[in-house]
Protein backbone atom coordinates (compact mmCIF):
# COMPACT_ATOMS: atom_id res chain seq x y z
CA UNK A 1 0.00 0.00 0.00
CA UNK A 2 1.33 3.46 -0.85
CA UNK A 3 2.66 5.51 2.05
CA UNK A 4 3.37 9.17 2.72
CA UNK A 5 5.06 10.74 5.75
CA UNK A 6 3.22 13.18 8.02
CA UNK A 7 5.16 14.57 10.98
CA UNK A 8 7.50 11.57 11.14
CA UNK A 9 4.81 8.88 10.88
CA UNK A 10 4.16 7.10 7.59
CA UNK A 11 0.49 7.09 6.70
CA UNK A 12 -1.05 4.74 4.17
CA UNK A 13 -3.39 5.49 1.30
CA UNK A 14 -6.19 4.22 3.54
CA UNK A 15 -5.45 7.13 5.90
CA UNK A 16 -6.34 9.60 3.14
CA UNK A 17 -9.45 7.60 2.25
CA UNK A 18 -10.54 7.68 5.91
CA UNK A 19 -9.77 11.40 6.08
CA UNK A 20 -12.10 12.07 3.15
CA UNK A 21 -14.74 9.83 4.71
CA UNK A 22 -14.59 11.52 8.11
CA UNK A 23 -14.71 14.97 6.49
CA UNK A 24 -17.81 14.00 4.52
CA UNK A 25 -19.40 12.39 7.58
CA UNK A 26 -18.86 15.55 9.62
CA UNK A 27 -20.79 17.52 6.99
CA UNK A 28 -23.63 15.00 6.95
CA UNK A 29 -23.75 14.67 10.75
CA UNK A 30 -23.93 18.46 11.10
CA UNK A 31 -26.57 19.03 8.43
CA UNK A 32 -28.85 16.00 8.58
CA UNK A 33 -28.85 14.83 12.20
CA UNK A 34 -30.54 17.60 14.20
CA UNK A 35 -32.26 16.99 17.52
CA UNK A 36 -34.19 20.09 18.67
CA UNK A 37 -34.20 21.12 22.33
CA UNK A 38 -34.85 24.30 24.29
CA UNK A 39 -31.61 26.09 23.42
CA UNK A 40 -31.49 25.17 19.73
CA UNK A 41 -30.62 21.78 18.26
CA UNK A 42 -28.00 19.09 18.74
CA UNK A 43 -26.01 17.63 15.86
CA UNK A 44 -23.29 15.00 15.85
CA UNK A 45 -20.70 16.81 13.74
CA UNK A 46 -18.41 17.27 16.73
CA UNK A 47 -18.66 13.58 17.59
CA UNK A 48 -17.34 12.77 14.11
CA UNK A 49 -14.48 15.28 14.53
CA UNK A 50 -13.51 13.72 17.87
CA UNK A 51 -13.60 10.20 16.47
CA UNK A 52 -11.57 11.30 13.44
CA UNK A 53 -8.94 12.82 15.73
CA UNK A 54 -8.63 9.61 17.74
CA UNK A 55 -8.34 7.40 14.66
CA UNK A 56 -6.32 9.67 12.33
CA UNK A 57 -4.29 11.71 14.83
CA UNK A 58 -3.85 15.49 15.13
CA UNK A 59 -3.38 16.20 11.41
CA UNK A 60 -6.42 14.18 10.37
CA UNK A 61 -8.52 15.63 13.15
CA UNK A 62 -7.57 19.17 12.16
CA UNK A 63 -8.39 18.68 8.48
CA UNK A 64 -11.69 16.89 9.08
CA UNK A 65 -12.64 19.42 11.76
CA UNK A 66 -11.63 22.46 9.78
CA UNK A 67 -13.28 21.45 6.50
CA UNK A 68 -16.41 19.45 7.31
CA UNK A 69 -18.29 21.69 9.76
CA UNK A 70 -17.28 24.85 7.87
CA UNK A 71 -18.73 23.41 4.66
CA UNK A 72 -21.90 22.57 6.59
CA UNK A 73 -22.15 26.17 7.81
CA UNK A 74 -21.60 27.54 4.32
CA UNK A 75 -24.25 25.42 2.61
CA UNK A 76 -26.84 25.82 5.38
CA UNK A 77 -26.91 29.62 5.26
CA UNK A 78 -24.52 30.41 8.12
CA UNK A 79 -21.76 31.66 5.83
CA UNK A 80 -20.69 34.34 8.31
CA UNK A 81 -19.81 31.60 10.80
CA UNK A 82 -17.92 29.38 8.36
CA UNK A 83 -14.44 30.96 8.80
CA UNK A 84 -14.80 30.94 12.59
CA UNK A 85 -16.05 27.36 12.52
CA UNK A 86 -13.09 26.33 10.37
CA UNK A 87 -10.64 27.69 12.95
CA UNK A 88 -12.49 26.51 16.07
CA UNK A 89 -13.11 23.00 14.76
CA UNK A 90 -9.64 22.61 13.23
CA UNK A 91 -8.13 23.39 16.63
CA UNK A 92 -10.66 21.01 18.19
CA UNK A 93 -9.54 18.15 15.95
CA UNK A 94 -5.84 18.92 16.33
CA UNK A 95 -6.02 19.30 20.11
CA UNK A 96 -8.08 16.16 20.52
CA UNK A 97 -5.71 14.11 18.36
CA UNK A 98 -2.64 15.55 20.04
CA UNK A 99 -3.89 14.78 23.53
CA UNK A 100 -4.97 11.27 22.58
CA UNK A 101 -1.90 10.19 20.59
CA UNK A 102 0.90 12.17 22.27
CA UNK A 103 0.25 13.76 25.66
CA UNK A 104 -1.54 10.84 27.32
CA UNK A 105 -0.28 7.95 25.19
CA UNK A 106 0.69 5.82 28.19
CA UNK A 107 -2.82 5.90 29.64
CA UNK A 108 -5.73 3.58 28.91
CA UNK A 109 -7.63 4.39 25.72
CA UNK A 110 -10.82 5.43 27.54
CA UNK A 111 -8.84 7.77 29.82
CA UNK A 112 -7.18 9.43 26.83
CA UNK A 113 -10.57 9.82 25.14
CA UNK A 114 -12.17 11.28 28.26
CA UNK A 115 -9.43 13.87 28.85
CA UNK A 116 -9.25 14.83 25.17
CA UNK A 117 -13.02 15.15 24.77
CA UNK A 118 -13.47 17.19 27.95
CA UNK A 119 -10.66 19.53 26.89
CA UNK A 120 -12.10 20.19 23.44
CA UNK A 121 -15.59 20.61 24.91
CA UNK A 122 -14.25 23.55 26.90
CA UNK A 123 -12.31 24.86 23.90
CA UNK A 124 -15.24 24.82 21.46
CA UNK A 125 -17.60 26.36 24.04
CA UNK A 126 -15.17 29.24 24.59
CA UNK A 127 -14.37 29.47 20.86
CA UNK A 128 -17.98 30.03 19.85
CA UNK A 129 -18.54 32.43 22.74
CA UNK A 130 -15.62 34.47 21.38
CA UNK A 131 -17.06 34.18 17.85
CA UNK A 132 -20.42 35.67 18.85
CA UNK A 133 -18.66 38.29 20.95
CA UNK A 134 -16.59 39.43 17.95
CA UNK A 135 -19.51 39.33 15.50
CA UNK A 136 -21.66 41.54 17.70
CA UNK A 137 -18.84 43.83 18.79
CA UNK A 138 -17.68 44.62 15.27
CA UNK A 139 -21.06 44.46 13.55
CA UNK A 140 -20.33 41.74 11.01
CA UNK A 141 -22.78 41.06 8.18
CA UNK A 142 -26.23 40.43 9.65
CA UNK A 143 -25.32 41.98 12.99
CA UNK A 144 -25.17 45.54 14.25
CA UNK A 145 -22.37 46.90 16.39
CA UNK A 146 -24.13 47.23 19.75
CA UNK A 147 -21.07 47.79 21.90
CA UNK A 148 -19.05 45.88 24.45
CA UNK A 149 -21.88 45.08 26.86
CA UNK A 150 -24.06 43.55 24.15
CA UNK A 151 -21.09 41.63 22.75
CA UNK A 152 -20.30 40.15 26.16
CA UNK A 153 -23.95 39.18 26.58
CA UNK A 154 -23.99 37.52 23.14
CA UNK A 155 -20.90 35.50 24.00
CA UNK A 156 -22.36 34.42 27.34
CA UNK A 157 -25.76 33.49 25.89
CA UNK A 158 -24.25 31.11 23.34
CA UNK A 159 -22.24 29.13 25.91
CA UNK A 160 -24.98 26.89 27.44
CA UNK A 161 -26.21 25.72 24.04
CA UNK A 162 -22.71 24.99 22.79
CA UNK A 163 -21.87 23.18 26.01
CA UNK A 164 -24.91 20.90 25.65
CA UNK A 165 -24.04 20.24 22.00
CA UNK A 166 -20.45 19.36 22.87
CA UNK A 167 -21.39 17.23 25.88
CA UNK A 168 -23.73 15.09 23.78
CA UNK A 169 -21.13 14.76 21.01
CA UNK A 170 -18.45 13.84 23.56
CA UNK A 171 -20.73 11.17 25.05
CA UNK A 172 -21.36 9.65 21.60
CA UNK A 173 -17.65 9.76 20.72
CA UNK A 174 -16.81 8.27 24.13
CA UNK A 175 -18.94 5.23 23.35
CA UNK A 176 -17.45 4.73 19.88
CA UNK A 177 -13.83 5.86 20.09
CA UNK A 178 -11.94 3.70 22.63
CA UNK A 179 -12.18 0.53 20.50
CA UNK A 180 -11.54 2.05 17.07
CA UNK A 181 -7.77 2.77 17.12
CA UNK A 182 -6.80 -0.82 17.93
CA UNK A 183 -8.93 -2.05 15.04
CA UNK A 184 -7.56 0.31 12.38
CA UNK A 185 -4.25 1.79 13.52
CA UNK A 186 -2.02 -0.84 11.90
CA UNK A 187 -3.67 -0.24 8.52
CA UNK A 188 -3.51 3.57 8.76
CA UNK A 189 0.02 4.13 10.12
CA UNK A 190 3.38 2.53 9.58
CA UNK A 191 5.92 3.25 12.34
CA UNK A 192 8.96 5.25 11.32
CA UNK A 193 12.40 3.81 11.98
CA UNK A 194 12.85 3.15 15.68
CA UNK A 195 9.22 3.97 16.48
CA UNK A 196 6.90 1.49 18.17
CA UNK A 197 3.58 0.71 16.48
CA UNK A 198 0.82 3.03 17.67
CA UNK A 199 -2.07 1.62 19.72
Amino acid sequence: MNEKTIKGSRVTTLWFVMLALFTALSVVATLLIRIPYGLGYINFGDAVVMIAAVVLGPAGGAVAGGLGPAIADAVSGYVIYAPFTAVVKAVEGFLCGLMYTKLFKNRASWVRCLVAFLTVTVWVTLGYALTDFLLVLFGADGFEAYGLRAALAAGAVTMPGTLVQMAVSAAVAMIVSPKLPTLARDKLFRPSDGEEPRT
